[in-house]
């Protein structure tokens, strides 16, 4: 008489470990958040300031516009100061979540993306990175076609990169960003 042992089946999905490029992407997107966040506390900080100080200034103009002490220049100076911050302070409120999403969702694509840069004010996007072949890249500019927050997108340029023993192939890819609110 045979016996036999018990099977143990195990169903579930066992996670894979993160590679380091993801960790370092992750790393690089929770570096970039925070400095977001930053600029965006002083920026509005400053921009309070400015504000208070222009109506401060205007009360002033107003009660002593025989004794004139702030130079039409100074106004001029803070007007341009306050739309400058309010500029920033645009900048900050556009969907920069979704666009890094959009770029960086792409876990099964055979890719590292080594920079993204946004143009906020073009409404425009860089995006370098590297990749193992040429049809990995093509295929990443594929998957980029389909989301909604990029058009337009384009390989600007590629080349080997004939110093890594692995030769792998660095691209750039431009891209318009539609800004959706």
């Amino acid at each position: 008489m045979i016996l036999m042992r018990a099977l143990l089946l195990d169903y579930q999905l066992t996670q894979r470990p993160a590679r380091r490029s993801e960790q370092l992407l992750l790393i690089a997107g929770l570096i970039a958040t925070v400095v977001v966040a930053l600029h965006y506390r002083s920026s509005s900080a400053m921009i309070e300031q400015l504000q208070s100080q222009q109506i401060r200034l205007e009360q002033q103009t107003n009660r002593h516009k025989s004794d004139s002490r702030i130079s039409s220049l100074d106004a001029q100076q803070l007007r341009a100061e306050i739309k400058q911050a309010n500029a920033v302070l645009a900048q900050l409120g556009l969907p920069w979540e979704s666009l890094f999403r959009d770029i960086e969702s792409s876990q099964r694509q055979p890719i590292a993306l080594l920079v993204i840069e946004p143009d906020a004010e073009k409404h425009a996007v860089r995006i370098t990175g590297e990749a193992r072949d040429l049809p990995a890249v093509l295929s990443y500019i594929k998957y980029l076609q389909k989301k909604p927050s990029l058009t337009n997108i384009y390989l600007q340029s590629h080349q080997v990169d004939l110093q890594t023993a692995e030769k792998p192939i660095r691209f750039v890819i431009t891209a318009a960003w539609v800004i959706t609110p």
